[in-house]
């Protein structure tokens, strides 16, 4: 697994499967406030509605439904069931006010009786000296 400090990450998330959180750690003050607005709905988790959100409303549109489909939780569980560390996939998004590209991983966190009950998700600029990691972290506390 490839390391970047911390404070390099643009947005650091945790989701719990079964207890539908969805919990970013680390990330752009708009998309937090949009998670404290998510709702229970017999639908979608709220993670699958975060993921529909993001999609519409942050991804560049050519990358939009390959986007939806790699971190569906579908997807994500499924390949972690077959034997898979990370999910990967690399779009461009909003970043601030600009489009920028990057990369979001996805790595099991705990994993009782072959199941996953909790992943991290990590989104990391590929821009070479891109502060938007820093600037979030120096944002948020140091998180």
């Amino acid at each position: 697994m490839e390391y970047i400090e911390r404070k390099e990450y643009f947005k650091v998330c945790l989701v719990r499967v079964q207890a539908d959180e969805y919990v970013i750690l680390k990330g752009p003050e708009e998309e937090k406030r949009l998670t404290k607005a998510l709702r229970s709905d017999y639908n979608f988790t709220k993670y699958e509605k975060m993921l529909r959100l993001l999609a519409e409303e942050v991804v560049q549109q050519e990358y939009r439904k390959e986007f939806y489909s790699i971190f569906s939780t579908e997807n994500i569980l499924g390949e972690f069931e077959k034997g898979r560390y990370v999910v990967e996939y690399s779009y461009m998004r909003n970043v601030g006010r600009q489009q920028k590209m990057v990369t979001t991983r996805v790595y099991p966190r705990m994993m009782q009786g072959g199941s996953v009950e909790e992943f991290m998700v990590y989104v990391v600029c590929h821009e070479e000296g891109c502060k938007c990691g820093i600037e979030n972290a120096e944002e948020d506390g140091g998180l």
